[in-house]
């Protein structure tokens, strides 16, 4: 019989606790693509259009009949969630020099929930900076050939892009998320300078963005990755995004809810097992995630895009 290399895995309850509790303040991709837990690894939810986001008529006079809906037309969209995981390894021998070993494991949990949450981030950038996913009346891109610049018309540009997700479904957007870069270059915007001198406001900052646009919540997105291990880059590149995203709290959010998007999570995720190798000799620390994202609603949001 050969020898037996490892045990089988144990669930860590608080470990988990903590994972699921664990939030990264850089991390901006779930304010475009807010979590919401599914019980089936395969599905179909919807895809919404403007008649999600259409005010009806509730008003009814005596005698009159009642306000009935049109049948709910919707296509389908299938998902698929991923599992993910990393796990990382301690020799018994550290784990007797580590005066706390309990809050290094602590440690060691938000570090590998760290690296899934790194990857989701990237993930959800990919997709929400991606013009092809978005209709043609819903992305401003700037390049050369364009006479817009965002250092001298960045009011008009963000203005613009709020039109057309108003005009798009009716309804004004609640959320924009603004790479970094871009955030440079609009503290630089000389109309915005010269609206904000008289007031002594010599910079920018996420409330006086939010006030000035009427846009409720406003998250720079400050995140970099490295794609070869030298150099970094920054995850949401040079882009703007504005975009309705169900606002409910997470115990009334469900994929049913008009959004520009979601994280479809498995429920239960993220978790924390453990398991050992060699004997007993190393512990082994293992975080799994489980979750796909899907843009529900392209028609919901506006991407602003520099190209040059």
């Amino acid at each position: 019989m050969p020898n037996q290399t490892y045990e089988l895995r144990t669930l860590d309850p608080v470990l988990t606790t903590l994972a699921q509790g664990y939030v990264n303040r850089k991390y901006v991709g779930k304010e475009l693509f807010p979590v919401v837990e599914v019980s089936k690894q395969k599905g179909r939810i919807p895809v919404f259009g403007k008649s999600a986001f259409v005010e009806r008529s509730t008003e009814r006079a005596m005698g009159s009949n009642s306000n009935r809906l049109p049948q709910t037309e919707f296509d389908l969209l299938e998902f698929e969630t991923i599992e993910r995981d990393v796990e990382m390894a301690v020799d018994y021998l550290e784990e007797e020099q580590i005066q706390d070993f309990y809050k290094y494991e602590q440690y060691t949990v938000s570090q590998l929930i760290d690296i899934l949450e790194l990857n989701c981030e990237i993930e959800a950038a990919k997709i929400a900076t991606n013009p092809d996913n978005y209709p043609s009346d819903n992305k401003i891109i700037i390049d050369e050939t364009s006479s817009l610049n965002l250092t001298y018309n960045s009011t008009e540009i963000i203005k613009e892009a709020i039109e057309r997700v108003r005009s798009s479904i009716g309804v004004h957007p609640n959320t924009m998320i603004m790479s970094y870069p871009i955030y440079q270059i609009i503290n630089n915007d000389i109309v915005l300078q010269d609206r904000f001198k008289y007031a002594g406001i010599t910079s920018l900052n996420t409330k006086i963005i939010s006030d000035f646009f009427e846009i409720p919540k406003v998250k720079i997105a400050t995140t970099v990755f490295s794609p070869d291990g030298t150099s970094f880059e920054n995850v949401w590149g040079n882009s703007i995004i504005l975009a309705f995203v169900d606002d409910s709290s997470p115990e009334l959010r469900n994929e049913f809810n008009p959004s520009f998007g979601y994280t479809l999570r498995r429920r239960g995720m993220p978790e924390i097992d453990t398991y050992y190798e060699n004997g007993g000799k190393i512990k082994v620390v293992r975080a799994t995630d489980n979750y796909c994202l899907k843009m529900t609603s392209p028609q919901a949001g506006c991407l602003i895009l520099n190209q040059i």
